[in-house]
């Protein structure tokens, strides 16, 4: 068995939950706080880098998926 493979596996599951809650985090935490300014324009910009940050988190489910440890 690869021991090589388990620690870059678990880099990159955790690279993938900090950047889909850091995601949700900076787009709509404002909002959700009371700061409807701030909250609107964040809430937009979220919008606007959606589909940069599904491809960026589809390359990452990818990645975990190709060093995932071979089963038994």
């Amino acid at each position: 068995m690869n021991t090589t493979i388990r620690p870059v596996n678990t880099i990159f599951r955790v690279l993938l939950l900090i950047w889909i809650f850091g995601y949700l985090f900076v787009s709509c935490a404002p909002l959700l706080t009371g700061h409807l300014v701030i909250g609107g324009i964040t809430f937009v910009v979220g919008l606007v880098f959606f589909l940069p940050w599904l491809a960026v988190a589809l390359v990452l489910v990818t990645l975990v998926w190709l060093t995932r440890p071979p089963t038994r």
